[in-house]
């Protein structure tokens, strides 16, 4: 009976032990599991603090219209001018004018002797008067049949040829009155009386201030884009105006290369002949197109490529790009609208960076 009991409190002490070390192990692994937590989110949290996300700016890109416009240099002149010359070689008996005086259209500028024209003047009206009074006496004559009709077709031969006699002996004394044929300024005085006038020679330059005109010398690049239709803007000591094209020159000038173009100019451009303009011509415009920075697109060897954000995260996109100007340039490819492209914060970036959008990082930028 004895045995028989202690048997029995063996095997529970032996049951009680295994109890004790299982709940030992119980907790023993709790505090592992705990302790491996616990270390888990400790290498999270230094692996978190090692990870560095770079502040950047970035906008959404929209499709613009582009324009490009090209400057180009000249003077201004006036568009109707006029050089008064003498159609026969004379003496100048008077000048009428000075530089600067204001003319109008049929007013004496210049005159010359006229003391040998004024003399065949008066004889050929001479000639003329007594050719008439004949041809009257045979026409009465014959009317009475003193005379026949071929001596009256005869005096009336002679009369018709003293008449154009007559008529251009007064035509070369008119042309001694050399006249305006605008309203304008005098620009330039060639002559002096007591001189001589020459056949052709400019003696007095007349210009229109009122109608004035620019040449402007484009190069071979751009002469193509440029037509009457084509915006043109003026600029004058930085003061804008609004001009048209007249005429495009097809013929480059010798020397220089460049082509000639003939820009109108309104009244509000206050430009005289002579006036150095500047003329900006919008040679390309393009609708629907990206436009960036130009200081955003990184360059590797022949290769472009900018940053655009996907999420928190940059990547590296290739790009094609077109013209430019004024620190923007035209994407014909690798960008479409609605890309996020990063502007600002961009120095340091690679593919794959962790970004942190839209933060202030003390530089100023605008887009």
């Amino acid at each position: 009976m004895w045995k028989r009991l202690l048997s029995r409190l063996n095997k529970l002490r032996f049951m009680l032990w295994v109890l004790l070390l299982a709940v030992a192990v119980v907790i023993v692994g709790f505090e592992v599991r705990g302790k491996l937590a616990q270390s888990e989110a400790n290498l999270k949290s230094l692996e978190a603090a090692e990870k560095i996300s770079y502040p950047v700016t970035t906008v959404i890109l929209k499709p613009q219209t582009w324009e490009s416009w090209r400057s180009y240099y000249g003077q201004g002149k006036a568009a109707r001018t006029q050089d008064v010359t003498a159609f026969e070689r004379e003496i100048v008996r008077a000048v009428h004018v000075q530089v600067g005086d204001k003319v109008k259209a049929g007013q004496t500028v210049v005159t010359l002797l006229t003391a040998d024209r004024g003399a065949k003047a008066q004889a050929r009206r001479t000639g003329y008067d007594e050719a008439l009074l004949n041809y009257n006496r045979l026409n009465e004559l014959k009317k009475k049949g003193g005379v026949s009709q071929s001596a009256v077709d005869k005096a009336y031969a002679a009369l018709k040829s003293e008449e154009a006699l007559l008529k251009g002996s007064q035509s070369t004394l008119q042309r001694t009155e050399l006249k305006a044929s605008l309203n304008g300024i005098v620009s330039a005085r060639n002559v002096e009386p007591g001189e001589v006038a020459e056949i052709g020679r400019p003696l007095i330059s007349i210009v229109d201030p009122s109608n004035m005109e620019a040449q402007l010398m484009v190069s071979k690049k751009d002469i193509f884009n440029i037509g009457k239709q084509t915006s043109v803007d003026i600029y004058v000591d930085g003061v804008r105006s609004a001009g048209w094209v007249k005429r495009v020159s097809p013929e480059a000038q010798t020397g220089s290369g460049l082509y000639p173009v003939v820009v109108g100019l309104g009244s509000d451009a206050n430009v005289l002949p002579g006036t150095y303009v500047e003329g900006r011509f919008l040679v390309e415009k393009k609708d629907n197109v990206i436009v960036i920075p130009s200081d955003v697109v990184v360059y590797r060897g022949n290769a472009q490529s900018v940053y655009v954000a996907s999420g928190d995260v940059a990547r590296s996109v290739e790009v094609v790009t077109g013209t430019g100007r004024d620190g923007k340039v035209v994407v014909t490819s690798g960008l479409e609208a609605g890309d996020e492209l990063i502007v600002s914060g961009n120095r340091n970036l690679y593919d794959g960076v962790s970004i942190a959008k839209n933060l202030d990082f003390g530089e100023d930028r605008q887009y």
